[in-house]
């Protein structure tokens, strides 16, 4: 059996294959790999939503996350992240590869601290810069790294890029060096974080993308040295694409105007009905004995007043359709180029392009439905891959099974099915 290694491109977009072809290493697995175009995202198109889908080949309905944050209206300052995988509710790839008697790794893979993989390094930060990370990473790495956390560690800057990935990778080249893991999956941010920063098709993103081309340089040297990189298949994938932001939509501070939450110095002390920020979308929350009824008619009052900044009210059971399901009661997407905020205390409920880029640090951002805007790619190369195959209407549900497929292990229960990208089945024993 071949080994597998799953690299996940944050924000990479179908549009993005011509630039990775002309890149030395990229476009060396780009040389006769096969791929499907336009994957068909989840709701909301957040990072860890996303990964979490991609892991299990499962909706957000059945995964349990669905936003980055976890829902902490009343603390003060950054609200956690769903760091671990414990709160994925179905299993993961990696479940199915252990069970099948394979070595597994994660490196900095979202929602997977602690993931149950031999070689674990997760994804997390300190609560401030100033923090030393380690108590934090021993939390949700495996103890078999402890040794290749500490040796790189001095690489991490915070929560920061291009430092995370740095450091991610000189992780993964230690544990495929040391281990030879049968399936890795690597996470690596900084073309998401430069999109954010510089826009969806800034011309400035070549530097992002000759940064991830040395980065993924250095992991097929240390393949290379274990056995070879025509031994192994490579699977690029993106997790969801990006729309242009240029107004911010200050949602929490209607409710405040209208007496449905309270807050003090920018911090809710107490709340009726809450929005929770995905940026093109929000989750709306009631505190229990709430008229649902009520909100209803106050969340079409808001979007007959701003009908430039609120294109849907989706309802629950609206939701639910949509394979997006949680303890809110409703769900709002934004209009083109607006995004929520979740702050409670301005004073207009509309700020400009420069507000946006203070409070997000973007001018393009994701969150939105999966119908919209760009779309990644699902790429597979290697011994097991088609070669020079093409497909469309691929969804990121379909990423587990077919990663699977590679490995030869069939996938039972998943709400995905095999993209015809893979060239022989096998069963792993």
């Amino acid at each position: 059996m071949n080994r597998t290694l799953v690299i996940s491109i944050d924000a990479l977009i179908t549009a993005d294959i011509p630039v990775l072809e002309k890149l030395p290493h990229l476009g060396r697995i780009m040389k006769n790999a096969s791929y499907a175009r336009d994957i068909l995202c989840i709701y909301p198109t957040l990072t860890y939503p996303c990964h979490a889908t991609i892991a299990t080949g499962c909706y957000p309905d059945r995964t349990g996350i669905v936003n980055n944050e976890r829902f902490m209206p009343l603390v003060e300052g950054r609200a956690d992240w769903f760091w671990f995988r414990k709160d994925i509710q179905v299993p993961t790839v990696i479940d199915v590869a252990k069970a099948h008697g394979l070595t597994t790794a994660t490196v900095t893979w979202p929602v997977m601290g602690d993931s149950g993989a031999d070689y674990n390094i997760g994804e997390i930060w300190a609560p401030a810069e100033q923090d030393d990370p380690t108590p934090y990473f021993d939390r949700t790495n495996s103890p078999a790294v402890k040794e290749i956390f500490e040796r790189n560690k001095h690489m991490l800057c915070w929560m920061k890029t291009p430092q995370m990935d740095e450091f991610a990778t000189q992780c993964a080249v230690d544990i495929i060096r040391e281990h030879r893991p049968d399936l890795m999956l690597l996470h690596l941010s900084y073309v998401d974080h430069r999109r954010h920063s510089l826009g969806v098709h800034s011309p400035e993103l070549c530097h992002a993308f000759d940064f991830i081309d040395e980065q993924i340089g250095r992991v097929l040297e240390a393949l290379e040295e274990t056995g070879g990189v025509e031994n192994t298949n490579i699977v690029l994938l993106g997790d969801h694409g990006q729309l242009y932001c240029d107004r911010l939509f200050h949602i929490n501070s209607i409710f405040r105007e209208m007496g449905w939450l309270k807050q003090e110095g920018g911090t809710v002390t107490e709340y009726d009905v809450y929005a929770a920020q995905c940026a093109f979308s929000a989750q709306i929350y009631l505190k229990p004995g709430m008229d649902r009824e009520e909100v209803y008619r106050g969340l079409q009052e808001i979007q007959a007043k701003y009908p430039d900044c609120i294109e849907r009210i989706f309802t629950k059971e609206e939701a639910a359709k949509m394979h997006l399901s949680g303890e809110f009661d409703f769900v709002l997407e934004a209009a083109d180029r607006v995004v929520f905020s979740k702050l409670p205390d301005q004073e207009t409920a509309v700020s400009a392009s420069d507000q946006v880029k203070n409070y997000k640090k973007s001018v393009s951002n994701h969150g939105h439905l999966p119908e919209k805007g760009d779309k990644p790619p699902f790429i597979v190369s290697g011994p097991d891959a088609k070669q020079g195959a093409v497909v469309t209407g691929g969804r990121l549900v379909d990423e587990a099974p077919t990663i699977l497929q590679l490995l030869g292990i069939k996938a039972e229960g998943m709400d995905g099915q095999v993209l015809d990208l893979v060239k022989r089945c096998m069963h792993a024993e």
